[in-house]
């Protein structure tokens, strides 16, 4: 027989040894069953935003938001960091890089560490967005449609982002949701898409094989292994079917820069 036990805390008790164990252990326990058969990824958080330094022209920060990642078994949590930026004009990679975790008498430590680089992410390193920004410009993230989030300038590219989910990384949901509204307004989509649009609205994450599944059955191709960049440009094919959504906006607005 089983007990579960949930610490009251009630004024004029003696703060019991048990009662602490019990409440440091209730969120990580309850975050490793439902997060079990998870692949490591990004979890929630990490919006980036540029800023000027006031009264200095050219120089700047990069602003990334505390977030959270699933990553060895473990939640992690990150707290919002500015990180001075100069580097226009260059393909910029935004990364969490983790480093192997340590024990003192009383934590588990894990550094980290939020940093920019030319290039792509390395070994133990989480991509959290990619961007080339000219001095000057503003980091657009109000995408117009779909392949507006590949613009090659002054656009925050989320296209690449390993995003933790059942069975495998997925990608962003801010990807997802934006391709079911394009999805939900074409009158002409079919009734798969409209029913993969409402799991995109509704329960995010969509997981990588129901993912691929549908690109795959989609576009009539054998199920297979995609990169986050196929399953992109699949997506982009698809909400740009049939003449309205996307389709008609790039003949209005003319194509994207990639």
């Amino acid at each position: 027989m089983q007990n579960f036990a949930e610490p009251l805390f009630s004024k004029g008790r003696v703060l019991k040894r048990e009662s602490l164990e019990a409440l440091r252990d209730f969120p990580g326990g309850l975050a490793k069953l439902g997060l079990s058969d998870w692949t490591d990824g990004v979890l929630y958080g990490f919006d980036i935003s540029y800023e000027e330094t006031a009264g200095d022209s050219g120089n700047g920060a990069v602003r990334i938001t505390s977030g959270a990642v699933w990553y060895q078994g473990q939640v992690v949590l990150t707290e919002t960091e500015k990180i001075p930026f100069r580097a226009y004009e260059q393909q910029i990679t935004v990364c969490l890089r983790l480093y192997p975790g340590n024990y003192t008498e009383d934590f588990f430590i894990r550094p980290l560490e939020l940093r920019l680089k030319n290039g792509e992410p390395g070994n133990n390193e989480m991509e959290l967005g990619r961007f080339r920004l000219s001095e000057g410009a503003r980091l657009r993230k109000d995408y117009r449609d779909l392949r507006d989030c590949r613009t090659t300038y002054n656009t925050l590219d989320i296209t690449q982002i390993p995003y933790a989910g059942p069975g495998g990384v997925t990608v962003s949901p801010v990807l997802l949701r934006m391709f079911a509204r394009m999805v939900m307004e074409n009158m002409d989509a079919t009734d798969t898409d409209m029913q993969f649009a409402l799991l995109c609205l509704s329960h995010p994450p969509v997981s990588r094989e129901c993912l691929l599944r549908y690109v795959c059955r989609r576009l009539g191709e054998p199920f297979r292994e995609l990169s986050h960049a196929e399953i992109f440009e699949r997506l982009v094919r698809i909400a740009g079917a049939g003449g309205r959504g996307m389709g008609q906006q790039r003949r209005k607005e003319g194509p994207a820069v990639f």
